[in-house]
């Protein structure tokens, strides 16, 4: 059923936009040329054609062959009006039905929308720009220790970030999502595999034991602390785009 919103919302649509007829439409088109052709024609066509053409053979019954004169007559207004009515009629549904299925997709639209500003949420709580694994990631050399706190939340981020319910409904925002992922992935996995504990307390290093006090690191060291580096620069940056696409698309 047509509530009276419904109808108050169309007709203000119609009045902003549709307050004219559409004649792009093939069939209004046609019908109301048909229609203000039968209106403006002088002389109906079946009266021109038939007509004459009865009067002509009457005529010429026994006698020299002459045309009839044309009769004057006026145009079928009722017809041409009616159909003119009918196509605009049908114009006029046709932008109903339009409108409505724009509505119904706009819905749809803000509900997705809804969903992923909630997925955006949880996001934002599981590793946080402000948090410390980010700011790890922007700002911490891995030729010095760390402590193991500061990579909570990119673990978790790891841990479970694979999972479908974490995925946005949006396909722009997944897919940057999951190459955020991915790149996280790696970094967190090259860390723990170059990562050794100081002692029995919870804080790292990725500077192996023997050459943790030298004052030269192996050239294989410097790698590997330089990839770390540039890996955990990535993360972080990749991190922000993810949180300015998001907030630009949902407007939050």
């Amino acid at each position: 059923m047509i509530n009276k919103k419904e109808i108050k919302q169309f007709f203000i649509a119609l009045g902003k936009k549709y307050f004219f007829p559409d004649f792009t439409n093939t069939l209004t088109r046609y019908v109301v040329g048909i229609g203000g052709a039968v209106i403006l024609t002088p002389t109906a066509l079946e009266l021109v054609v038939y007509n004459w053409l009865v009067a002509t053979i009457n005529l010429n019954s026994g006698v020299p062959f002459t045309f009839a004169e044309l009769e004057s007559t006026t145009a079928d207004y009722t017809l041409g009006f009616a159909l003119i009515a009918l196509s605009l009629l049908h114009n006029i549904v046709n932008k109903y039905f339009i409108y409505k299925t724009g509505d119904l997709a706009a819905v749809e639209t803000k509900e997705l929308q809804d969903a992923d500003k909630v997925q955006f949420e949880k996001f934002l709580t599981e590793i946080p720009s402000d948090g410390l694994s980010i700011e790890l990631l922007k700002e911490h050399d891995f030729g010095g220790s760390y402590h193991s706190q500061s990579i909570e939340q990119l673990k978790s981020f790891v841990e479970y970030g694979a999972n479908p319910e974490k995925e946005f409904l949006d396909p722009e925002l997944e897919k940057k999502r999951k190459f955020l992922w991915k790149k996280c992935h790696a970094f967190f996995y090259k860390l723990a595999q170059n990562s050794y504990s100081l002692g029995a307390g919870p804080v790292y290093s990725c500077i192996p034991d023997p050459y943790r006090e030298a004052g030269n690191r192996p050239k294989h060291v410097e790698k590997q602390i330089n990839e770390l580096n540039d890996m955990a620069t990535e993360c972080f940056q990749l991190h922000k785009e993810f949180v300015l696409l998001v907030r630009r698309k949902l407007k939050c």
